[in-house]
């Protein structure tokens, strides 16, 4: 499977686009009633679930979009901010304490 950029344009190249795809008739059934619900056609609705599952499966960045950072990592650098902002203000008090 395509990971990275590079590989990801290259699959696309190498792709038709087209699937043959053999499903139970029962599936086939209500997943053609799913679509007929939401309105859209079958084929844009299996590639809208096959793109949903992607990105709850941690797909292609292109698929996911940014990912919000770890509450750890926020609460580093909002405590890294403030650290800088106060040693910003000790030394401009320095800075004035020494004329």
């Amino acid at each position: 499977m395509a990971s990275n950029p590079d590989q990801l344009e290259a699959a696309e190249h190498s792709h038709s686009g087209r699937l043959l795809l053999r499903m139970p008739r029962a599936l086939h059934a209500e997943l053609a009633a799913r679509s007929d619900r939401d309105g859209v056609s079958l084929n844009q609705w299996i590639v809208s679930a096959l793109s949903r599952a992607l990105v709850q499966d941690g797909g292609p960045e292109a698929a996911r979009g940014p990912r919000p950072l770890p509450r750890e990592l926020r609460v580093a650098l909002i405590v890294n901010a403030v650290v800088i902002a106060v040693a910003v203000v000790v030394a401009i008090a320095l800075i004035v304490l020494g004329w």
